[in-house]
């Protein structure tokens, strides 16, 4: 069974560019990654692919999609975790680009950060810049020609040199200029995954299936989408609709959203929201623990600058030696998702 430029029996799905407008039914539509004329012969893995696996699936290369179709015809796995596991990486990709927008826009427009004057104008005009300047990056990317270029303006989209004005001592400003549109999410499902997505996720990783070549056949979806979203966040205009994941569960969230209860001024408030956060931290270790099968999964290591430094998280502390080794696993879990970028 083939996958590209074949007709057969089997399922058949055409692989369109993203409509400008939301697609009247969930996977309608196959998100970007192919011509119209394209179409992909499926068996197994056709019926199952949806949404963001959908879209997802057609980015990929030929190759690429042969390989995944290849796995669920054998029946080494199933057409739901293949779909469950390119919506992960699609949602991945998506967190990924928005960081290295607000990198980049903090980086070009410091000096918004120092100045009082600074208006909500002025900050979605900002964003308006480096949205504009990721797309003519990603241009340049995709149609580089040697490997100096394309590492060059891959260089330029991470955004990992820091502007020397945002380290500048604010001591005294009587407004902190902080814009909105960059604020964590978790309750968004465009962004935020499920376990059991995670969990296809580091499936396919034990199959020998390249994560970073499917990243990066992702990563113009991805800044597209996250352009999209925070324009919408943002009120710019925006072409690009992102739908939210028919499939995601708020009780499977990889991170559950945790919200500050009303009146969170008052001493009794913030006892309670202390409270919930205590048990969130230690319903998730237990969790971790009950997750045990997944150590045997390679985590894949990540792209990180060695002089940035993780932000500590509140954790429990371990009352054992088992408690150690889940919370380990479970940092270990979240950490072998990630993207390089």
């Amino acid at each position: 069974m083939t996958v590209s430029g074949v007709t057969s029996a089997a399922s058949s799905f055409p692989v369109l560019p993203r409509s400008t407008e939301a697609p009247a039914s969930p996977g309608a539509t196959a998100a970007s990654g192919g011509a119209a004329s394209d179409r992909v012969a499926l068996s197994g893995l056709g019926g199952a692919l949806r949404g963001d696996g959908l879209a997802a699936f057609g980015a990929l290369s030929d190759a690429q999609r042969q390989q995944l179709a290849d796995l669920v015809d054998s029946g080494k796995i199933s057409g739901e975790t293949v779909n469950d596991a390119l919506t992960q990486r699609l949602k991945q990709a998506r967190v990924s680009a928005m960081g290295a927008t607000q990198r980049m826009y903090n980086n070009d427009h410091a000096a918004l950060f120092l100045d009082e004057t600074t208006s909500s104008d002025d900050l979605r005009g900002a964003l308006s810049q480096t949205l504009a300047r990721r797309s003519s990056l990603m241009d340049k990317l995709t149609a580089a020609m040697s490997e100096d270029e394309r590492a060059s303006a891959s260089n330029d989209l991470a955004a990992r040199t820091v502007n020397p004005l945002l380290a500048k001592d604010r001591t005294g400003m009587s407004r902190h200029i902080m814009p909105g549109f960059f604020s964590i999410d978790f309750s968004d499902s465009r962004l935020n995954s499920t376990k059991k997505q995670g969990d296809a996720t580091y499936s396919l990783k034990a199959l020998g299936v390249d994560l970073d070549a499917i990243d990066q056949a992702l990563r113009k979806t991805g800044e597209e989408d996250a352009a999209a979203i925070l324009s919408e966040r943002a009120g710019l205009p925006t072409s690009r609709k992102v739908a939210a994941d028919q499939d995601y569960s708020s009780d499977d969230a990889l991170v559950k959203p945790l919200t500050v209860p009303s009146g969170g001024s008052s001493s009794d408030a913030l006892l309670t929201y202390g409270e919930k956060l205590r048990s969130f931290l230690q319903a998730s270790s237990a969790e971790t623990r009950k997750a045990g099968t997944l150590a045997g999964h390679t985590v894949y290591q990540i792209d990180r600058p060695n002089h940035l430094t993780p932000p500590s998280l509140p954790a429990p502390s371990p009352t054992s030696a088992a408690d150690a080794q889940a919370q380990e696993a479970h940092m270990k879990y979240i950490t072998g998702l990630a993207v390089r970028y």
